[in-house]
């Protein structure tokens, strides 16, 4: 009797592997206007086109129609830098895949006003850079700011046979400290951090 159920879960473990990696796959059948993270790919105007969203003139309004209105947004200060505005959809799926995605906004003096009268709260981070949140009437605000870069994190691990398979072979690898390799496809818009230790993240932007 325990054999069969050591047989058993080891059919039921078999199975479930094979349809993680099912999904991972350039064969999966998708809904047609399903757009996935692969299919990213740089536009005549060089602005880099990912899940139906164009970097530096599609909105922040236009990513809630994909990934949801729930959202988290903070603003990062730090002195001789740039304001980085960053909003955070923390629990998403993309054709099946479950995914953390992360919104770059780009900024403009009105946009900074506008928010500087919704915060909801400041705190000086460690590394010396200024985090500060809003309440939702500043967080609506957001809606009509551009989209700068999107980073997209799966929640399950890519192997780098899995990330070749999907995304071809990178034009060119940096390597880095800690395990870290940067895989690169200008022609995609597309790095991939490629982490031993961590997930990997797909970072898109303009090049």
């Amino acid at each position: 009797m325990k054999e069969r159920h050591i047989i058993g879960y080891t059919l039921l473990g078999a199975i479930l592997a094979f349809l993680i990696i099912f999904l991972f796959t350039r064969d999966v059948e998708m809904p047609k206007n399903q757009a996935m993270p692969w299919q990213s790919y740089v536009n005549e105007n060089q602005q880099t086109v990912v899940f139906d969203l164009t970097m530096g003139q599609s909105r922040l309004i236009d990513a809630a129609r994909h990934f949801g209105t729930e959202i988290k947004a903070s603003l990062f200060e730090n002195e001789g830098v740039e304001p980085e505005l960053e909003v955070y959809f923390s629990s998403t799926k993309v054709g099946g895949i479950s995914a953390r995605i992360i919104l770059n906004l780009l900024l403009d003096d009105q946009a900074i006003e506008a928010l500087s009268r919704n915060i909801d709260e400041s705190m000086l981070m460690p590394s010396g850079v200024k985090n500060t949140t809003f309440t939702p009437a500043g967080e609506r605000s957001m809606s009509r700011l551009k989209i700068k870069s999107l980073t997209f994190i799966p929640r399950a691990n890519l192997e780098e046979a899995v990330i070749e398979n999907l995304f071809g072979k990178p034009t060119s690898v940096e390597l880095a400290p800690e395990g870290l390799s940067y895989w690169l496809y200008p022609q995609k818009g597309l790095r991939i951090i490629v982490d031993n230790e961590q997930k990997e993240i797909l970072e898109f932007s303009n090049q």
